[in-house]
């Protein structure tokens, strides 16, 4: 038996020729050549990639800031992000014929070789190899991306100087302790609360002078089983009591004015929703950032799908003390094992309870119901503000505030969506513009000073939804999701590979085969931590043969697609559970095929996720697929791409194909597979189109 792997996914030739195509990506500067000059002088574009090396066949560049030299020496060398703040500070330069070395600060060096006008190595910790990092001559001046003012208006200024104390404990009901971070203006107050609980340990020395500068006392709390906290590390579990108990503690503190906000990203974001569902008296509103959604909807499962990328944040928080390193976990050794229960081990993670605990409960059940948001948003009273970008993969801004506005007499929701990540727009590709970066922790301080200080500043009379447009690359003001004025417009798969708004008539089924043990890529490195990066496909559209693309003839005239998207497939296949892959991709003039978001669905949960059902082989059905959502125009004269695939790997879990245990068996089957377009079977994707 063979265990393919996602780098075996190309051959060596595609993939040096997909490695080419990235690095010439929207997202690179492209540069005219520099005829002569000094071999290390003026503005270079920064770039950076995460991990030690290559791996998993693909590689691509993040446009991090920009370098500036002055000569072979330190003086006038820099190292300043987009936005034209410090990145790295180089304490000392050595050139040595080709090879270049610039030590930095916390003990980290960068080791390059010169080659023309670009500069090619390794970030170092240490002795340690860490990071990938080009440096590009540039030939046009820089052009700094400073923070666009979403929200003018007067905030809390910088006035109070700060105290901290670094080690507070708080003794939750069962008795544990929980360790905190507490920073507090100097002064008599009171003062309102900003908290925020995280697994990602709580010293934070920059957060804790943002705020307590500014008249608030901020506590940052470890999660229990994390830093200096007791107890067990469980993702998501005791996070409404935990909740609770800070949110009441933390009202107490000496100079408190008993009004608590709670900010934090990622799942530190997901903590604040526990804690409002939770309903603590003291909290007055919460503010979180990228937050996760319902683990079914993106973490551990992805709509019932496993997702062994997960595996390098167990390496994250595999240490209590202190935050490990992922540079170097062996990911594609551990994606590729047989069974994926042993994964977590084979990366060299621990395997903690609720990892085994997940793969105990593989569909939507008492266990996870515990753990929902969604079904439980009634329960929140308090303001919120949620903050996230259109390449985010947490999902959960748009999900938690989908359902809430369905609530009748739902308290105050305000949604910023921009064009970033799950870490920011540098990850992103592309270039957005003078307003394509904004500040989520200014929009947050807008927030409590209204909320927990009182202050009339409007910020409450904002639009409900505030999103930045891509392609447009301006913000927009909206009232309601979907929007009221989207034209809901079916693409129709047809025969040839064509993507139309024609409905087909009678058109005979496409076919392709599906090989668990050489599954089709998506294309990430999950040490990125990042799973909805526009990257380009391209090459795997061109080079693979177990994936389906139809594509529109050029547009037009530019079309906005704005808003939640679906797929309908009417497909059949001889396996008794397969998976069902949908990709809407953006294709320029030039090729370029970049992704816009995707969708999956196991074939066995096509009734709901808590009701699994093995298939009759040959059999038709019809499978309905979440897309996600986008806000952005597609310019005239590129064309709409959608694919159809039964893997995504390594984002989603391959499906074994065998009806057994996708977690726990080691035994696949090749299933043939076959996708129907006819007037009867209307596979479809539905596109939130908006008059222009």
């Amino acid at each position: 038996m063979r265990f393919g792997t996602f780098r075996r996914g190309l051959s060596a030739a595609s993939f040096a020729a997909l490695l080419l195509v990235v690095l010439l990506c929207a997202g690179c500067s492209k540069q005219a050549p520099v005829a002569a000059g000094p071999r290390l002088t003026g503005d270079w574009d920064y770039y950076r990639m995460l991990g030690a090396a290559p791996n998993g066949g693909f590689e691509a560049r993040r446009r991090f800031g920009f370098a500036h030299f002055e000569g072979p020496s330190v003086q006038g060398a820099w190292l300043r992000r987009r936005s034209g703040d410090p990145l790295e500070t180089i304490e000392a330069l050595e050139l040595t014929g080709d090879n270049l070395v610039l030590r930095l600060s916390r003990d980290r060096i960068i080791k390059g070789t010169i080659k023309g006008d670009t500069i090619v190595g390794q970030m170092l910790q240490g002795t340690r190899p860490i990071d990938r990092v080009w440096l590009i001559r540039r030939s046009s001046p820089i052009a700094w991306e400073p923070n666009y003012a979403l929200w003018p208006g007067p905030v809390s200024e910088p006035t109070f100087a700060v105290k901290v104390d670094p080690a507070v404990p708080m003794k939750a009901r069962d008795g544990t302790t929980l360790m905190n971070y507490v920073a507090r203006p100097v002064g008599d107050g009171p003062f309102g609360v900003v908290l925020e609980r995280t697994p990602y340990l709580r010293t934070d020395k920059t957060n804790g002078e943002f705020w307590a500068s500014r008249g608030y006392i901020y506590v940052k709390q470890d999660v229990r089983g994390r830093g200096g906290s007791d107890g067990v590390l469980d993702m998501n579990a005791m996070q409404e009591q935990d909740g609770y108990d800070a949110v009441e503690w933390a009202a107490a503190l000496p100079g408190s004015n008993g009004k608590v906000g709670m900010i934090g990203r990622s799942n530190p974001g997901l903590y604040c929703w526990y804690a409002a569902i939770a309903h603590p008296p003291h909290l007055a509103t919460i503010a979180p950032a990228v937050a996760t959604a319902d683990p079914l909807r993106l973490v551990p499962y992805i709509d019932m799908v496993f997702s062994p990328t997960i595996v390098p944040w167990l390496c994250l928080t595999a240490v209590k003390e202190t935050m490990s390193d992922v540079s170097n976990v062996d990911e594609v050794r551990a994606f590729n094992h047989l069974p994926v229960i042993e994964s977590a081990e084979l990366a060299g993670c621990p395997r903690p309870q609720f990892w085994n605990d997940w793969f105990d409960h593989q569909k939507d059940d008492d266990y996870w119901r515990a753990l929902s948001i969604e079904r439980r948003i009634d329960r929140v009273t308090v303001p919120v503000l949620g903050i996230a970008g259109w390449h985010d993969d947490a999902r959960g801004t748009i999900r938690n505030y989908t359902a809430m506005s369905k609530l009748p007499h739902h308290p105050l929701h305000h949604v910023v969506m921009d064009a970033s990540s799950h870490k920011g727009v540098d990850y992103v590709n592309g270039d957005f513009g003078p307003q394509g970066r904004i500040d989520h922790r200014a929009l947050q301080l807008r927030w409590f000073d209204h909320y927990l200080k009182g202050i009339a500043n409007g910020v409450d009379t904002e639009a409900p939804l505030n999103f930045f447009i891509m392609g447009d690359n301006a913000w927009r003001q909206e009232k309601e999701w979907p929007l009221a004025r989207t034209v809901w417009t079916d693409f129709y798969l047809r025969q040839g590979g064509v993507l139309d708004t024609v409905a087909p008539k009678s058109e005979p089924a496409d076919e392709y085969r599906y090989d668990p043990g050489d599954p089709t890529p998506y294309l990430v490195d999950a040490r990125e931590l990042e799973l909805n990066l526009n990257e380009d496909y391209q090459t795997v559209h061109a080079t693979r043969k177990d994936l389906l693309t139809y594509t529109t003839a050029p547009l037009e005239k530019a079309v906005e697609i704005t808003g939640p998207m679906s797929a309908t497939l009417y497909a059949a296949t001889d396996a008794k559970d397969t998976d069902w892959n949908v990709m809407i991709l953006d294709v320029y003039p030039d090729g370029r095929a970049m992704h816009i978001q995707d969708g999956v669905a196991r074939a066995r949960f096509r009734n709901g996720f808590d009701k699994p059902a093995l298939l009759k082989p040959g059999e038709i059905n019809r499978y309905d697929i979440d897309l996600w959502a986008t806000a952005m125009v597609i310019p005239a004269g590129h064309r709409i791409r959608v694919t159809v695939a039964s893997a995504g790997f390594p984002k989603y879990d391959r499906n074994l194909n065998t009806g057994g245990d996708n977690e726990r068996d080691t035994k696949f089957v090749v299933a043939q597979q076959r996708i129907f377009h006819d007037a009867a079977h209307l596979s479809r994707v539905r596109l939130p189109i908006i008059p222009r």
